[in-house]
């Protein structure tokens, strides 16, 4: 059987290989299969773009209970696939887009003498054709979805991948503080998101993949994107914006204003601020995720601001919402080691609409900011020489 190669593999230091197999050796499952974006990576060390933009082209990573794991993807990429871009030495191939992937699936399975018994998968990233053709395939198998088992090695981050969320998430409040410094009364919401692209892509990142961002009347639309609106002296301008380095998000939001902000302008802002430092002061380890949550709703009621928002954070990764997310019915515990987003808004459409959102680490004692949320204390004024 087929060993692993962590030694070549430029991503092994994002993965705790031994979290891995401990999860599936004492988990429910004769093998799981891998096909979302986010465990992909994880659980074969394979990263490309592919894995979002060409989902058609399936990337199946298969782990059986007490063996070693198989990746099956389209023959072109089976052949030309490096040793250094994935631990995995068992590389399977199969033909165009179609049906086929689940004839190489199947013959590994086989090939593990896993044709009968109980296999985890990912029903939101398997499609059913496919599924159906498994299961003609090697009708003894019986399939129950896993997405959640599956995610649960990868709550804990490794320090590679602290780091690498960590320049991420740097390099993303650098570019969008850049191109605000550079915004003037005139400028299109367009413009504006065309700078904070290029920053953002000139600062090292691989890809933009959340380019969301609107002024004034718009700013309340829900993850609105940047149209050809022209900034006016005091319209509100937010953003929420991020990136991919390595499959890794960020996720970054920030709130500002053309020109004067007005006193309620600044109320807001400073409120929604002060909210987000409660949670993050909040935060012990081994808490419920339900508890943050409930601590941002009352610093909400205590500042006399209406609870007009929805979640209050999530933990990033590989995926942008990872589990577990700061609502206050989620029991799941946060942990040290997590990386995590908390966000706080105010929307009031059609009128103005506020967002702030950085990146915390949790760590023995509680949580510590990853981005410097400090430059934002009070609600920026652009374009004022």
């Amino acid at each position: 059987m087929s060993a692993l190669n962590l030694a070549a593999c430029t991503r092994a230091p994002y993965v705790d290989l031994d979290r891995i197999r401990r999860t599936i050796d004492e988990g429910p499952y004769d093998a799981v299969l891998a096909l979302a974006p986010e465990n992909v990576p994880y659980y074969s060390g394979f990263y490309n773009i592919d894995l979002r933009l060409l989902p058609e082209r399936l990337h199946v990573c298969i782990w059986p209970r007490g063996g070693e794991p198989a990746l099956v993807v389209v023959e072109r990429r089976a052949r030309l696939l490096r040793p250094d871009e994935t631990y995995l030495t068992d590389i399977r191939g199969y033909q165009g887009e179609g049906l086929d992937a689940m004839r190489a699936v199947a013959e590994v399975l086989r090939d593990r003498g896993v044709d009968k018994g109980l296999i985890g998968y990912e029903a939101r990233s398997f499609p059913g054709g496919q599924l159906v053709e498994l299961m003609r395939l090697l009708p003894g198998l019986r399939f129950e979805d896993a997405y959640h088992f599956l995610e649960g090695p990868r709550v804990i981050k490794t320090p590679a991948e602290v780091e690498v969320m960590t320049r991420v998430n740097r390099m993303t409040t650098d570019a969008i503080d850049t191109a605000f410094r550079a915004v003037r009364i005139g400028d299109t919401e367009r413009s504006v998101m065309a700078r904070m692209h290029a920053e953002l892509i000139g600062n090292g990142v691989d890809v933009v993949i959340a380019p969301l961002l609107a002024a004034g009347h718009r700013s309340g639309i829900w993850h609105g994107t940047a149209g050809d609106l022209r900034l006016e002296e005091g319209m509100v301008l937010k953003t929420d914006f991020g990136g991919l380095l390595d499959g890794y998000y960020s996720d970054i939001a920030r709130t500002a204003v053309v020109g004067r902000a007005s006193p309620r302008q600044r109320d807001i802002h400073a409120k929604i601020t002060e909210i987000k430092h409660r949670i993050v002061a909040g935060i012990r380890p081994g808490m419920p995720a339900g508890d943050a949550a409930r601590i941002g709703i009352k610093a909400y009621e205590d500042l006399g601001l209406e609870f007009k928002w929805h979640i209050l954070g999530h933990s990033l990764g590989l995926g942008v919402h990872e589990a577990p997310q700061i609502y206050p019915w989620v029991e799941e515990p946060i942990l040290t080691g997590m990386t995590m987003m908390i966000e706080v808004g105010f929307s009031d459409y059609p009128n103005d609409s506020f967002h702030v959102e950085d990146l915390i680490y949790i760590n023995e004692e509680g949580a510590e900011y990853v981005t410097d949320a400090r430059a934002h204390e009070q609600i920026w004024e652009l374009g004022r020489d």
